[in-house]
Formats: structure tokens, C-alpha cells, sequence
């Protein structure tokens, strides 16, 4: 990641202080803080990547069976387990809730387990159940999928519960869209992509966006994940 790679760096300039090359660590660590921390390359590159807002308005004109949310959104570890703590992911959860009371989805359906090998109460879409339950939401028409512990299992899984001639909206982060409706695809469902959570902004080029961001570290390691998520999951055949 961004922020390793920039440690790494260095770290070796201080180990290998007699090394005639030592120089370069120096300019090649000071360049990879300047390129991880630009927000606008950040910003720049992210955004090429994600996928874009879907058209609602499309959307709304047709009707949708299921709504599939994956999950990665709360922290099941905190306590105590009286309430869900959410992350900023839980735009995921808000959007799925906007487009069932918007009739466009019949049947939530969630999909993502998490569980550890201490903790099996920990599955996920368990715990959003729980909270759905708390809102009064009508969970007579929620399904959850709670054996899935990443996004291809989650796509297999979802053959047991999901007819493949129904229309189906997928809900996810829109930096984790293209490596998760490949999976669904290559499963052979049709569906339609409904892209949330964007870290990224539509904003003009200000200064701001030049100056070393924490931010755009973040951005960078979202997008390095993702790369590499998607590279691993082509070479092994999921997509």
C-alpha cells in the first residue's frame, strides 16, 4: 500500500546509510510522498476507475426483483452489541433503503458472513438484519446470505437463493463495483449496477487539492486494494 511503500522507503535510507546510492532512497522516498499525498492525482485516478453514478431516473423506469447489498459497512468487533457501528460505507445500506421504499426493489436481499474463527456471531448481514429490525423496516422481504466471506462467494452463493431470469440490482461501493459485478456476471446473472459510496468529488481544481492531503492517501490505498483485488480475481477466473 501507499502509505508502506512510502515507509519502506525510507526506513532503508536510515538502515543502508553507507550505501552509494543511498541518495535515491531519499529522492524516491520524497517523490512517492509527494504523488501518494496529491489529491488530485488521487482524486484523478479513483475516479477513472469507479464506476459512475447510475442513472436514476433509468432506474426508477424499471422494476427490480432483488436488490443485492453486499456487505462491509459496520464493525461487528466494537462494543457493546446493543447497537450497529457503521463505517463510511454505510451509504451502501442508506441507498438500499431509498430504493425499497421507492418500490423500484421488491426483496432486499444481503449477502456477507465476516465471521471469524473465535466469533461465529459475527456474520454481518446478521447484524444489519438486527438493525433493519430496530427501524421497523419490513423485514418479511429481507433475505440474508451469511456463509460468504468475499465477493466471489458471495456471487456463487447468491445461485441458492436467486432465480438468474430475475432482474437484479447489485448495490455496492463504486470502487468495488467492477470487481463485484464481474463476479455476479461470470455467475451468469443480469443485472444492473448501482455504484455508492464515492470517496471521490466533481469539485474544480482548487489549490487545495495540491497541497500533501491524508486524504488522498486513503483515496490511493482504496484503489490499490481494488487493483489488486481485481488483477487476483482475473488471474484465478472469477470475473
Amino acid at each position: 500500500m501507499p502509505a508502506t511503500l512510502i515507509g519502506l522507503v525510507w526506513l532503508a535510507f536510515f538502515i543502508f546509510r553507507r550505501w552509494k546510492f543511498r541518495k535515491y532512497l531519499a529522492i524516491l522516498g520524497f517523490s512517492l510522498f509527494v504523488i501518494f499525498t496529491n489529491d488530485f492525482l488521487a482524486n484523478s485516478f479513483l475516479k477513472a476507475y469507479q464506476s459512475p453514478p447510475a442513472d436514476l431516473q433509468q432506474i426508477k423506469s424499471r422494476h427490480y426483483t432483488y436488490g443485492v447489498l453486499l456487505t462491509g459497512m459496520t464493525n461487528t468487533l466494537k462494543e457493546p452489541k446493543d447497537r450497529v457501528y457503521f463505517n463510511q460505507n454505510a451509504d451502501r445500506l442508506l441507498q438500499s433503503i431509498m430504493l425499497f421504499e421507492q418500490g423500484i426493489i421488491d426483496t432486499l436481499y444481503i449477502s456477507g458472513g465476516g465471521a471469524t474463527a473465535l466469533r461465529k456471531d459475527l456474520q454481518e448481514s446478521a447484524v444489519l438484519l438486527g438493525y433493519l429490525k430496530s427501524i421497523n423496516f419490513p423485514v418479511a422481504r429481507v433475505k440474508i446470505e451469511d456463509q460468504s466471506r468475499n465477493t466471489v462467494e458471495s456471487a456463487r452463493l447468491a445461485s441458492d437463493f436467486i432465480d438468474k431470469s430475475r432482474p437484479l440490482l447489485l448495490i455496492t461501493s463504486a470502487s468495488h463495483m467492477p470487481r463485484a459485478a464481474g463476479c455476479f456476471r461470470k455467475q451468469g446473472f443480469q443485472l444492473t449496477e448501482y455504484p455508492t459510496v464515492y470517496y471521490t468529488n466533481d469539485q474544480l481544481i482548487s489549490p487545495s487539492m495540491f497541497l500533501p492531503s491524508d486524504d488522498a492517501l486513503f483515496k490511493w490505498h482504496t484503489l490499490f486494494k481494488e487493483w489488486m483485488g481485481y488483477t487476483a480475481y482475473w488471474l484465478a477466473g472469477y470475473l
